[in-house]
């Protein structure tokens, strides 16, 4: 029962816009929710992609559910790539790229190209993207439950 896995993407920090993160603080409260519940469907380990801007938000969502012992046994898996930051990344977003590497439970490294593919690997996606987007029409066609955060915001 609580071997069910949650890949969160979304589109990455360069395509991410000035109004997704004016919406920040409503994107980590549906995350909370979201992972909240998830959790406590048995999804237990979440892959977070770190250089999706909402991968990124998830990532240290998980840490701070586990450090206030709501999800004491929840384990974060970080999605990385080759390319260690995303070109034009601040230097906020680059510190806690950094601190959530260190306190992730495993790291995974796939290539740019791989990276989404490896999404449909989780029994749930959490998503951020356009609801016409291309990578919205994969999630769709793929069959894999998923929730789009952006739709709920």
């Amino acid at each position: 029962m609580y071997d069910k896995n949650v890949a969160i993407t979304g589109c990455t920090i360069e395509k991410t816009t000035k109004y997704d993160q004016f919406r920040e603080d409503k994107i980590r409260m549906e995350l909370y929710r979201t992972i909240l519940a998830l959790y406590g469907e048995g999804y237990h380990k979440f892959s977070c992609d770190l250089n999706t801007y909402i991968g990124l938000l998830a990532a240290d969502t998980v840490i701070m559910l586990r450090e206030a012992d709501k999800c004491p046994d929840i384990h974060l898996s970080t999605v990385i790539t080759g390319t260690r930051y995303p070109k034009d990344t601040d230097k906020v977003y680059c510190a806690l790229y950094d601190d959530l590497i260190k306190q992730a439970d495993s790291k995974e490294t796939f290539p740019e190209k791989e990276s989404f593919g490896n999404t449909f690997t989780g029994s749930h996606i959490v998503c951020y993207y356009d609801d016409l987007s291309k990578e919205m029409q994969q999630i769709r066609t793929s069959g894999t439950p998923y929730t789009n955060i952006r739709q709920r915001i």
